[in-house]
Formats: structure tokens, C-alpha cells, sequence
């Protein structure tokens, strides 16, 4: 019986270190700053994200021109817009007024994204995928990047009498990006189990905790060479699942529709190199622990005399 309940213990041990650096992760990129900062707070110096943010501020202001602001450009209005837009965005991205807005729209979507998975889980789930979109509110950096723009038609041409100076708010759409956040509309992601996930990662503290006192009970119980064998068995079992996630929660890969944007894939790319360059290393520290945890096992059942000698010769 000892070596059933040592068995059990360490590879309940496993699956909850595991669990528990998943929940770490989780816990850190949904409710701390400076990890979503750190994947994705470099995006305005990427040439492909100033595409993507011009495309979509040109598709906005296009369809917001009001017609005083278009009578004083004159005929071609809409083409203007769109010529200074995409000249401007990549140079305005760049600097340091543009670059808090971006820190802002980051942390105000994670925030929000982590209430409504939280607000999932309380409520309960319809089961649609569209419940873990995202939304990406960029309005913000297009306030930001057009602040000097507008500033400067007011100085010049707010003498005309006339002329409402709050028109120009036109140059700072209210842009928001619906992000499917599916992986692939193939594959039936349960949006409730997610809710879990975000919940649960909230308590991750707990599962490492649970971890170590099963390890430590897992090895006092376990008599001679079991032990070891249990403790290889827990290693191995945490070892192949943190592989797993390593090479695939820790390194996602999105789903790219066919008639998606280039600049838009191009940032794709950028956020799934720097996803995992932020979290595969806590799995490769995991998984030498692990190996270590295994191989000491694997010796001290090579080496430790059978249970059954030991009670032979008391």
C-alpha cells in the first residue's frame, strides 16, 4: 500500500509543477505589466506594424471626414487624407508620446480581456468562439500620433471665423480591432475551459505548494527501491508534459487566413517570436530539473536494495 500512495504522490507531484508553472505564466501575462510589455511593446519600431496601424486609421478616417473639413481640403479630400496618414504614421510611431499610448492599449486590453474571462467563468459559457475575441482599442496611439497634426491646423487656421476647431477631432479616430482570438476555426476551442484556465492560473502558488509537499511524501513513503521508481515515474510524467507545452502553448502559432493583410502576418509573426522567446525558457529550466529529478531516480533504483531484502534481513 505505501508504494501505491508514493506512486500516486509523486505523479500527482508532477502534474501540479506543471500546472503550477503554466499558472505562473498565465498569471503574469494577464495580471502583471511588464510581460505583455515585453512581447509586444516593441511593435511600433516593426515597419509592418506602421502599415497595419495606416491601413486601418486611413480606413477610419476615410469613412469620418465631416463635410466642413472636406469642403476646406477640397475635391479629393479622402485621397489627401490618406496620402498624409500613411506618410506620417511610421515617423509618429516612433516616438515617445506614441509609444505610452501603445503601453496604454496593451494593458487596457489585457485588463480588460482577463475580466471577461473572469466574468465567463462566473456566468457561464453559450459555448461560441466569439466570446474569447479580443479587443484591441487603438485609439489611443491615433490620438497620440495625430496630437501634433491637430494642434498645428488650430494655430493656423483657427482664426477662420467659422470654423469649428473640434472638426479636426476627425484626425483621431476611435479605432478598435476585433481580434479573433480562435487559433484555428477548424479545431473547437471551449471557451469556458479557458475561463478556467484564467481563473484557476490566479492560484498557482497553491499547486506549487501542493507539489512539494506531495514530493516529500511521495519519497518518505515510498520503501527502498520504490521510491525511486516513483520518483522517475513523477519526473518523467512532468518532463513529457512540460516538452509538450513548451512546444506548444509556450510557442503558439495563430491562424493565418488566406485574405489576411501582409502587414498584418508580419505582426503575427513578431508577437509568436516574442511570446516565446518570453516564456520556452521557464520550460527548459523546468525541464532540466525534471531530467535531474529522473536520473537521480533512475540511480537510486539501480542502487537502493529491494524493499522485500530489506525486510528479510531486519
Amino acid at each position: 500500500m505505501r508504494q501505491l500512495f508514493s506512486v500516486l504522490s509523486l505523479l500527482l507531484a508532477g502534474l501540479l509543477s506543471v500546472a503550477a508553472l503554466a499558472g505562473y505564466q498565465a498569471d503574469q501575462l494577464l495580471r502583471e505589466e511588464e510581460p505583455i510589455r515585453e512581447i509586444a511593446g516593441e511593435l511600433p519600431e516593426q515597419p509592418e506594424f506602421s502599415d497595419a496601424v495606416a491601413a486601418t486609421m486611413v480606413s477610419e478616417l476615410s469613412e469620418s471626414i465631416p463635410e466642413q473639413a472636406a469642403q476646406l481640403l477640397g475635391s479629393g479630400a479622402e485621397a489627401q487624407v490618406e496620402g498624409m496618414v500613411s506618410d506620417i504614421v511610421a515617423s509618429l510611431l516612433e516616438n515617445e508620446r506614441t509609444r505610452e499610448a501603445w503601453d496604454e492599449t496593451l494593458q487596457t486590453t489585457r485588463t480588460d480581456w482577463t475580466a471577461q474571462m473572469e466574468q465567463l467563468f462566473e456566468d457561464g459559457s453559450s459555448g461560441s468562439p466569439d466570446e474569447l475575441d479580443v479587443e484591441l482599442d487603438l485609439s489611443p496611439v491615433a490620438s497620440a500620433m495625430t496630437e501634433p497634426l491637430r494642434e498645428g491646423l488650430e494655430d493656423y487656421l483657427g482664426w477662420i471665423p467659422g470654423l469649428d476647431t473640434d472638426s479636426f477631432d476627425f484626425l483621431a479616430p476611435e479605432v478598435v480591432v476585433d481580434v479573433d482570438a480562435a487559433a484555428d476555426e477548424t479545431q473547437e476551442t471551449d471557451p469556458y475551459a479557458v475561463a478556467t484556465v484564467v481563473a484557476g492560473s490566479e492560484h498557482w502558488m497553491w499547486f506549487a505548494v501542493g507539489a512539494g509537499l506531495l514530493l516529500i511524501l511521495g519519497v518518505a513513503l515510498g520503501p527502498g527501491k520504490s521510491r525511486w521508481v516513483a520518483l522517475a515515474l513523477g519526473a518523467g510524467t512532468a518532463g513529457a508534459l512540460g516538452l509538450w507545452l513548451a512546444l506548444t502553448a509556450a510557442s503558439p502559432s495563430f491562424d493565418r487566413p488566406a485574405d489576411a493583410d501582409p502587414a498584418m502576418l508580419a505582426v503575427l509573426e513578431h508577437v509568436e517570436t516574442s511570446y516565446a522567446e518570453w516564456a520556452q525558457p521557464a520550460w527548459w529550466v523546468f525541464l532540466g530539473v525534471a531530467g535531474v529529478l529522473l536520473l537521480i531516480g533512475v540511480l537510486g533504483a539501480i542502487v537502493a536494495p529491494s524493499y522485500r531484502r530489506v525486510e528479510a534481513r531486519a
